[in-house]
């Protein structure tokens, strides 16, 4: 199949041109143009990753944190130079979408994970860089649920959620009348500010609730493209 078939759905699907990004979202490299007969899903654009990746066959990468931010990629050393040469050597391309795959109202990671915690009512909350990225809900029921191999109690009453390090909206959480707000991670300024407002906040895990929008993607590809796509999220960058 054609690369920019692929890269020309994810674009329109996840109306990339939409949100103002720290990320330099979509192709971040090109890789030669060949057909691309299998893909791949990672959250992280890591040699370990790319390697994974050309392993299984893939021809492109698709991933939810790339290596080109803000004034993009200014020198090829360290981790960066190690990612882009493993990937020009396998001659994989890499595509990289980030705010978008956290917002999109059915395969971003808030909505897996409001999905996931059964709630109703959800609605859009909690800005960043102008784009509204997260979501508050209702919770019927006080229930269990698993996150990353962890198990967390969630309260009935209104939930706010958040994925990766967005500690910073634990407040705005509190005024919007949450008894919980879920995220991955926070700094500690974050903890404490959420400790001071009577904020219950959990933090799950950065890669851990960022999981989910690169495996919905990976779903909704397969059903739309027909092509086969290798999930490689399974391992935490640690590689457990």
């Amino acid at each position: 199949m054609d690369i920019s078939r692929i890269t020309g759905w994810l674009d329109r699907t996840l109306k990339v041109a939409d949100f103002d990004d720290v990320s330099n979202n979509g192709v971040q490299i090109a890789g030669s143009g060949r057909d691309v007969t299998v893909a791949a899903v990672a959250v992280d654009a890591s040699v370990r990753a790319v390697e994974e990746a050309a392993s299984a066959g893939a021809g492109l990468l698709v991933v939810h944190h790339g290596i080109s931010w803000g004034g993009g990629v200014r020198r090829l050393v360290g981790g960066v130079y190690s990612v882009v040469k493993a990937a020009i050597e396998a001659d994989l391309a890499l595509y990289a979408c980030h705010l978008p795959l956290d917002a999109h109202p059915s395969l971003g990671n808030n909505a897996r994970l409001a999905k996931l915690l059964g709630l109703s009512r959800v609605r859009r909350a909690f800005c960043y860089h102008g784009n509204v990225i997260g979501l508050v809900g209702e919770n019927a029921h006080r229930r269990m649920v698993t996150i990353g191999g962890r198990d967390f109690e969630i309260p009935r009453g209104r939930i706010g959620v958040c994925s990766g390090g967005a500690g910073e909206f634990a407040e705005e959480a509190k005024a919007l009348g949450c008894d919980l707000f879920l995220t991955g991670e926070a700094g500690w300024g974050d903890v404490v500010a959420a400790e001071n407002c009577g904020m219950r906040m959990i933090c799950a895990g950065h890669y851990e609730t960022e999981v989910f929008g690169v495996r919905a993607v990976a779903a909704a590809a397969r059903r739309a493209l027909k092509i086969k796509i290798v999930d490689l999220t399974a391992k935490t960058p640690s590689g457990k």
